[in-house]
C-alpha cells in the first residue's frame, strides 16, 4: 500500500460517523436505508460515508433494488 492510499484509509478511519458504519458492517451486511436508521444521520450522509470507505478500499458496495 502506497503512502498516500495508507494516509487515505486512516483518514476515512478518522470520522466517528465512518468507524460507527465500519463497526455496524462489522456485524453484517447492511443497506444504507438499514444504517440510517440505526446512527443518527441521514441515509444520503450514509450514502457519501459509504463512497468514502469504498474509495479507500474498505467496503464493497453491491447495487440493490
Amino acid at each position: 500500500m502506497s503512502a498516500d492510499a495508507l494516509v487515505a484509509t486512516f483518514a476515512a478511519l478518522g470520522d466517528q460517523t465512518r468507524w460507527e458504519i465500519l463497526t455496524a458492517l462489522g456485524e453484517g451486511e447492511a443497506s444504507a436505508s438499514a444504517l440510517a436508521q440505526r446512527l443518527p444521520v441521514t441515509r444520503q450522509a450514509i450514502a457519501k460515508h459509504l463512497a468514502v470507505l469504498h474509495e479507500v478500499g474498505l467496503v464493497e458496495q453491491v447495487p440493490a433494488g
